[in-house]
């Protein structure tokens, strides 16, 4: 048995661009901007290899394993931005942008014609800045587009958060949560909750935060302090995607491969581990031989819950407004549980024994307890309530089983029915989600994972001859209709550069792994 680094994840990672360069050479990748996720000819090429159904690890072959591992690696970064809380808001950070600006945008046109910089625009103007003006016109299209970029650097990684403090537009970390959540929530009530059935509305946040900045609560003004955590979603997803992904390898090899073989191909570096040495270091936990041991498994739990923040977003915000940024920020969150791991739930370093669905369910619900937070599974059913027949969101998940959307905010309308239809089965399943890996291979392999696992792949792939954007073909949707929404999706996101950028046609594959 012999580990293959053209088949496995280097040391790239999640750049600025939002792109999850999983592999050596490039050989997987999910691109958060575009949705796509993105394999090399050879990866495509093994897994296409691949027998279908369920077979034995010896009938795959490992190099075959190997490369489907890159795939899981990749489809976990989907789920990550369409199936977490705080990777919907960042996902709906891109077309709410859009939305916030079009209308000012198109004013500013027909006002001031082309111009190459509406930044340098704002700054060069003289005067004034009102609401009536060509300053505050600009002012109001620059501060938009900077507060929800803010929000994505602040939340991303320590790196991208000090060059957006430093920036003279930076107001407070709290004014950057509130604009993204805010926005998000208005635009997901416009396309879905126009009468605020489920959502709450924004604008009930605006005097609490108000009396936080004359307060001066930290975080919450300008010119305050900046408390940041020393990890951020970056290190967080890689983690998350690594450990699970090596954990498939390891129950497929029979439990053959441990951390160090991982850490000697190169596996095991920077970004991958980073959260995960972290961990160790605030739970004082000893770094364990095996990545299948128990404290492994604690760990990809602490990452699912950093991910699922409850407050703002499906809840109102609770417990407190001046708790807002550390009940979101995932960094915050991950530091904060793996705290509590070692003050108040020791235990659960050992509870994690069979990856099961009670498991999961003890040690969230303990952990959240502790932490004054909704549990991830109390998220996914309140949000699946909202799509049971009669509720005010039934009508959009029609959408989502029929694939036949309405135009009106398309692209919101896909992402929102696709996180809501990952809640459904998350609720049901919470350990596929949290362990795939172990689910996927070894004794624990199913029917059902791999529906699971079907149904929630990435809606848009490339080919290994193609590195084109396409649409994937489920089976049960018409194909017709998985045409017109890949196109229109990318033709109305077209406003934002980077979504449209890469996209070479409009055409149809079958799946992700190639002919067959």
């Amino acid at each position: 048995m012999r580990l293959q680094p053209d088949l496995l994840p280097s040391l790239r990672s999640y750049t600025h661009e939002g792109k999850y360069a999983a592999t050596l050479r490039g050989h997987g990748l999910y691109d958060a901007f575009r949705f796509v996720l993105r394999l090399s000819p050879e990866v495509h090429r093994k897994i296409a290899e691949l027998p279908g159904g369920i077979v034995k690890s010896r009938e795959a072959g490992f190099e075959r394993t190997q490369a489907f591992s890159t795939f899981l690696h990749e489809t976990i970064h989907w789920w990550q931005h369409i199936g977490s809380t705080y990777g919907l808001m960042i996902s709906l950070t891109y077309p709410t942008q859009a939305h916030a600006n079009y209308t000012h945008l198109k004013e500013l046109l027909q006002r001031n014609g082309f111009q190459k910089s509406v930044r340098e625009l704002s700054f060069s103007l003289p005067g004034p800045s009102t609401i009536d003006n060509l300053s505050g016109l600009t002012n109001r299209i620059v501060n938009n587009h900077f507060d929800f970029g803010a929000f994505r650097a602040l939340t991303h990684s320590v790196d991208s958060a000090k060059a957006v403090i430093h920036d003279p537009m930076f107001e407070s970390i709290g004014h950057a949560h509130e604009i993204a959540y805010g926005n998000n929530v208005l635009v997901l009530a416009a396309t879905a909750d126009p009468d605020f059935k489920v959502l709450q509305h924004p604008r009930e946040w605006e005097e609490p935060f108000r009396a936080l900045s004359d307060e001066k609560e930290t975080g919450f003004y300008f010119g305050s302090p900046v408390a940041l955590w020393g990890i951020g979603a970056r290190e967080i997803f890689e983690g998350q995607a690594c450990f699970a992904q090596m954990q498939y390898l390891s129950f497929a090899s029979g439990g053959n491969l441990e951390l160090d073989d991982f850490k000697a191909m190169g596996m095991l570096h920077g970004v991958y581990e980073a959260a995960f040495e972290l961990f160790l270091q605030t739970t004082q936990l000893d770094r364990p031989a095996s990545v299948i041991h128990p404290i492994v498994g604690l760990f990809l739990l602490v990452c699912d819950m950093a991910i699922n923040p409850g407050s703002g977003f499906p809840y109102p915000i609770w417990p407190h407004y001046r708790s807002f940024i550390t009940d979101t920020d995932p960094g915050a969150r991950f530091l904060m549980l793996a705290t509590l791991v070692r003050l108040k739930c020791p235990a659960t370093a050992t509870a994690i024994q069979n990856y099961s669905r009670e498991e999961y369910v003890a040690v969230t619900e303990e952990l959240s307890l502790h932490a004054l937070n909704a549990s991830p599974l109390a998220i996914a059913a309140t949000c699946s309530d909202w799509v049971k027949e009669g509720a005010p969101l039934h009508g959009l998940m029609e959408e989502h089983r029929s694939f036949n959307f309405e135009p009106r905010n398309m692209p919101v309308r896909l992402l929102f029915s696709h996180f809501l239809a990952f809640m459904q089965d998350k609720r049901k399943t919470p350990e596929f989600f949290c362990w795939p890996g172990a689910w996927m291979a070894g004794d624990r392999v199913s029917e059902q994972s791999a529906e699971l696992f079907d149904r929630h792949g990435a809606l848009f792939v490339d080919k290994k001859d193609d590195d084109g954007i396409f649409p994937r073909l489920v089976s049960g949707r018409d194909e017709s209709l998985v045409q017109q929404v890949f196109e229109s999706f990318y033709a109305i996101n077209r406003m934002h550069p980077r979504w449209a950028a890469g996209l070479n046609g409009a055409r149809v594959v079958t799946s992700v792994h190639g002919d067959r």
